[in-house]
Order: structure tokens, then sequence, then C-alpha cells
């Protein structure tokens, strides 16, 4: 008989342990193999800091994204891996209307990105085409809808994430991450069997520009600003650190570079391996893992917080308190005169700033 995986019951500190994600020592719920109680991973499992952090990384998801682990596990876990086969081919999806519903600039982390590009000019083509390129919409308490889209023009999802609009972060308020799908099935709206199947947020435009090299962040904020300078690749990004799964299947064939967020390198450098086996043809770059200060390290900072930090260098450096002395024009070459690391990344991989 196949019993499921189950989130491990609370029994104290002892039976809670470190976020993968956000790293709190003692947040996290292991999934338990359904009929052994073994853990199945340490990286499989929820977070309880749900606005803070919001990390939850499924039995199904991990053995979609590892499929190599099958036979290191239980019998069991290989009765859910079949079980998981079963349904891998079903997809439901939401309608297209609630991402031309949500469309909106009134979000507070367009708000803040509204201070960083396009100062001096009286139109904003940068925030119009991240906009427009990726359909982001807006949630009613100003937070940012990152839709799944894949290559088919189909809606999978929307992940809700709120940001302080001042720094950019994510917020730490009450429901600071949620799902469409999630809320419409609380609503009833969607039947309560409906089936997810995640892609990379951005995947359509995979279809959109067919002859662009790919490039793959972690989150869906590192994908939106590093677009907004360099327009040369197609952005991507996976969601987490471990969600690579049959989602990349899309990708085969094209031209793609991985940019890990600094804490990520030896596992996307991992993860690259496997997809070179596949036939894939993928590079990592070390840009971040070579060039982070310790600070920058313990902070975890990806690819958009790099720019960003460049960018507010420079407003502080012209003696302002925010990041309106910058013009369009002369980030990129403000960047490389600041940091030559930034050279170093155009010229490795062939990046080409916006104009």
């Amino acid at each position: 008989m196949y019993n499921k995986p189950y989130l491990e019951r609370y029994r104290g500190r002892s039976s809670r342990h470190k976020c993968p994600a956000c790293g709190d020592p003692s947040s996290f719920a292991y999934y338990l193999d359904g009929d052994t109680g073994e853990v199945i991973d340490r990286s499989v499992g929820r977070c309880n800091h749900e606005s803070g952090c919001g990390y939850h990384y499924t039995p199904k998801q991990f053995f979609e994204d590892n499929p190599h682990m099958i036979d290191r596990k239980t019998a069991s876990t290989h009765v859910y891996a079949k079980h998981i086969e079963k349904v891998a081919d079903k997809v439901d999806y939401i309608p297209f209307w609630y991402v031309e519903m949500s469309a909106s600039y009134d979000n507070c982390l367009i708000e803040f990105l509204c201070g960083l590009l396009d100062i001096g000019s009286d139109r904003s083509p940068s925030i119009e085409k991240i906009m427009q390129d990726y359909a982001i919409g807006s949630s009613r308490n100003r937070g940012t809808v990152f839709w799944q889209i894949d290559v088919t023009g189909k809606v999978r999802t929307g992940k809700i994430i709120l940001y302080d609009r001042h720094t950019g972060h994510r917020s730490h308020e009450p429901g600071g991450v949620n799902w469409v799908h999630a809320i419409l099935k609380k609503k009833k709206v969607l039947k309560s069997d409906f089936s997810l199947k995640q892609c990379l947020f951005g995947e359509h435009l995979l279809k959109m520009y067919p002859d662009k090299p790919v490039a793959i962040v972690e989150s869906e904020k590192s994908a939106v600003i590093a677009s907004a300078v360099f327009d040369s690749h197609i952005w991507l990004a996976t969601g987490g650190k471990s969600q690579f799964s049959d989602k990349m299947d899309v990708l085969k064939g094209r031209d793609i570079t991985l940019f890990p967020d600094v804490d990520g390198f030896q596992e996307w450098q991992k993860r690259a391996g496997l997809l070179r086996e596949k036939g894939f043809t993928v590079k990592v770059s070390d840009v971040l893992e070579k060039n982070a200060t310790d600070e920058e390290r313990r902070s975890k900072i990806d690819i958009a917080d790099w720019i960003i930090s460049q960018l507010e260098q420079k407003a502080k450096n012209a003696g302002k308190t925010d990041c309106t002395v910058l013009g369009r024009d002369n980030i990129v070459a403000y960047f490389k005169n600041m940091n030559p690391a930034f050279d170093l990344l155009v010229k490795s991989f062939s990046l080409i700033p916006v104009s």
C-alpha cells in the first residue's frame, strides 16, 4: 500500500531544522517517507516563515529535479516516484485573463526600479519593456505578480511577492509570498485537484526571441533587473536554488549561461554537469564567486544585488541621497570604471548592455 510523504510533526525544537533558503536554524520541517518515516532529503520540506521566506520544496519537485536519486532511496520511494510519473503529464492552466486583469505599474518593486532606471527621461522605456516582456502584474496590496507563462503562452501560475519600496528587498509583512493558484483554489475558482507543473519564469520569451542566448538566475526579481541592463540575453528564473527539473528541457538547443547566487555556485556547477550529460550547451558564471566580498557572501547576494549596489554607489559618490543621479546611457560605463569585474562579466559572456 502506498503512503504519501508527510511533513515532520512538531515535537519541539529538535523537530525543526535549518532552512536551506533563509538560514533560520529552527524553522524548517522535513518531508518524511510515508512508509519508513525517513527524511527524503534535507532540502525537501517547508519553512515556517511563509511571509519572510516562503521556501517549500516538495517530494514531487525533488524527484522531478533529481531522478538519479530514486535508486538511492527506499522501496516506498520507488512507489512514490512511480506515482508522480503517472500524474506528470497532467497539467492544468489558469485563464489568461487573470494576467490581463493584474497588469499594473502599481507595485512596490516597480516603484523601487523607477528610482534606478530611466532617470532623466520623460518616459520609462526600461520599465515599459520589463512590464511588457514579463507580463508583470500587481496585487491589491501592491505585491508583484510574477506570472509563469510557458512557451506555448499558457499560464501555469503566478508567484506574488511583497517588496519594500525603498530597498527593493522582500517585505517581512504577513503574506509576503503567495501563489495565484493557491488563492484561486481557496476561493474554489480552481478545482481542488488542480495539477500544477511549474515552468521557468519568462519561458514564453523563448518564442518571442528565438535567436537570443539564455541566462538563468534563481529569483524572478534578478531576471527582471538583469534584463533591464543586458538585453542581449533572455533572462529566465528557476524560482529556487534547487528547482532544476524537466522544466529545463525547453532550453535544449539554446546557448545557456547560469548565474548562480553567491552561495549557490558549487551546486549550480553540479547541475550544469548533469545538463551537459543530457546534451545541453551550458556554462556557469563565476563572476560573483571570484569577486564577492565577505560581507556580500554573508548577505548571499545575487547578480541583481550586485547591479543595484553599483547604482546606489554611483548616487552616493555624487553626494545624493537616492539614485536619481543616474542617466540610462552612462550606467554600464560607470559600472566598468567602478568595478573591473563588471567589465569581465560583459566580456566573458558576450553581454550587450541596453543602448
